[in-house]
């Protein structure tokens, strides 16, 4: 079981830290108390969690998010909202790792929203974030072992939790991000997910992410939230190729509006759960599915991530001052759906999502966002104009997204 240093920024709320037995189950019951968005000194964070039949194990939790998230709404507040949804071996205990990650880059993204709003005399959003917690951990012992027996089970209730009331929470954001830009807002929402995490949200947000690649293709594709990244997500091709098949239409590749990504999937390539065991459980399915042709007999069994038809990226770590090499390096491309591929350096097998590289290429994926959604509210914004600056030297590149990283000091 792995655990973590909190974060030194000022959260208040969290249950104390209690140190379990060696080896055990961990219960299916909370984490967290309903508290609803706790501050922090530059940010506010609220976990939600569901049991292991996708309902709420406290109502509470729910209903003071959404509470919030409506009075934003009525009161017409524009704020950054992060969402992320772990995966395997993971909870919502106060020292999860991932819950301790994910604080780090609510707070840097703070501080990008205080700088690039001073630089451009205006007043910086509020930024809150949402840590979606399930039962990723089960069993558990000294080391992984016990854990990796787990994996099929776990994907059966990450199923599960997918088609359950989380889908209510990013329903409620969903309204307040729309309700907001129909009024002219500035809101920004971003939600992420890793393993079955990754899972989850894609589950859950499917329908929208089809609709968006099925737009008009003289129009800017609209999506579920500003970005939507998975981490080594576990899901069957299967379940991507009706985007798949819209994005690599003739049409599709004939649009000229060039925009910022609004779906970006990065596949560690030494990632064995996904690449082998996920392939292994999901081998019965390839016997008793009809499939035509090779590419639809691949995706029954291997990840979205895992099926070179879809990658249109690659990504390796730094190189001199960059702090990552992406391959096609363009922010701004006709197709906003990404599939990378991660070498080593930058996502180093099924967990290893947490490495500078791939912090730093998240990090400018979501300041982009910020940039983008903030020039909307506030005129001649500096970092805003660097990016026309730099997309007039290079003519309908869009930029480079390592060189904004570079920029920005990640």
């Amino acid at each position: 079981m792995s655990r973590s240093t909190q974060p030194n920024d000022g959260l208040t709320g969290l249950r104390p830290v209690v140190t379990p037995p060696p080896f055990g189950v961990m219960p299916n019951a909370a984490h967290q108390d309903a508290l609803g968005f706790m501050k922090a000194d530059t940010f506010a964070l609220a976990v939600v969690e569901f049991d292991d039949q996708g309902r709420c194990y406290d109502r509470a939790q729910l209903d003071k998010v959404s509470d919030r998230v409506e009075t934003m709404r009525t009161g017409r507040e524009d704020v950054i909202l992060l969402l992320f949804v772990h995966g395997w071996k993971h909870d919502a205990r106060s020292d999860d790792p991932n819950l301790s990650s994910f604080r780090v880059v609510l707070a840097q993204t703070a501080a990008y929203e205080r700088s690039s709003a001073a630089a451009a005399g205006g007043a910086p959003r509020p930024v809150m974030g949402i840590f979606v917690g399930w039962r990723g951990l089960t069993a558990y012992g000294p080391g992984d072992i016990v854990a990796d027996t787990t994996f099929w089970g776990r994907q059966a209730a990450g199923h599960r939790v997918a088609v359950g009331s989380v889908r209510e929470l990013f329903g409620r954001l969903r309204h307040y991000r729309n309700s907001r830009l129909k009024n002219g807002g500035a809101p920004l929402l971003v939600i992420a997910g890793h393993s079955f995490g990754g899972m989850i949200v894609y589950s859950a947000l499917a329908q929208s992410l089809i609709e968006s690649a099925s737009a008009p293709v003289e129009t800017v594709i609209a999506a579920f939230a500003d970005l939507v990244v998975l981490a080594n997500p576990a899901i069957e091709g299967a379940r991507y190729l009706p985007i798949y098949d819209l994005v690599s239409s003739p049409a599709f590749k004939g649009r000229t509006n060039v925009q910022l990504p609004v779906f970006v999937c990065v596949q560690a390539t030494n990632d064995q759960p996904v690449g082998t065991f996920f392939p292994i459980g999901n081998f019965a399915n390839r016997l008793e599915e009809a499939t035509i042709g090779g590419l639809e007999e691949r995706c029954v069994t291997h990840a979205i991530g895992f099926i070179d038809e879809f990658r249109t990226h690659k990504i390796a770590g730094p190189d001199g001052n960059a702090p990552f090499v992406l391959t096609p390096p363009q922010i701004e491309q006709a197709d906003p759906f990404w599939v990378v591929a991660a070498a080593k350096a930058v996502i180093d097998g099924h967990s290893g999502i947490w490495q500078a590289p791939f912090l730093s290429f998240l990090k400018a994926l979501v300041f982009q966002q910020v940039a983008r959604s903030q020039a909307t509210t506030i005129a001649a914004a500096s970092l805003n104009d660097a990016i026309v600056a730099r997309n007039e030297k290079e003519p309908g590149t869009g930029g480079n997204l390592a060189d904004f990283a570079k920029e920005i000091g990640l």
